[in-house]
């Protein structure tokens, strides 16, 4: 991907400056569908991580790499979501890799042990 620069005109001093302006940006890339990126993370939480995960609704980043933002929520079969944000998996949107998946992994236990442990004392 190439990057772009984009130059907004000013207007000359004194004339009405308005506090906002308008901008499109048009970026030409063919990437895996929000619904791919979320099965590829719930695979991933289930063959890699646990079995009590679930990949919440990917959002598209617009970086480099272009990826999905995928959060990541902790489940109960009996009470259903017991946290909504346990973190954030980023899945390369053109590859459809998950990024840094090693790392994630350490982050998913450690906030799970952490809210764990908030329920326990909540419900205590």
């Amino acid at each position: 991907m190439t990057p772009t620069v984009v130059f907004a005109p000013v207007p000359p001093n004194g004339t009405h400056q308005a506090d906002y302006t308008q901008l499109v940006v048009h970026v030409d890339a063919r990437v895996i569908s929000a619904t791919r990126a979320r099965r590829s993370v719930n695979g991933w939480l289930c063959m890699d991580v646990g079995d009590r995960l679930l990949a919440g609704e990917p959002e598209l980043i617009i970086s480099n790499p272009i990826c999905w933002r995928v959060p990541i929520h902790w489940t109960s079969p009996t009470k259903g979501i017991l946290a909504h944000h346990i973190c954030d998996v980023l899945v390369d949107a053109v590859a459809g890799e998950i990024l840094e998946p090693e790392k994630k992994i350490s982050e998913i236990m450690l906030n799970v042990n952490a809210a764990a442990l908030a329920f326990r004392t909540s419900v205590a």
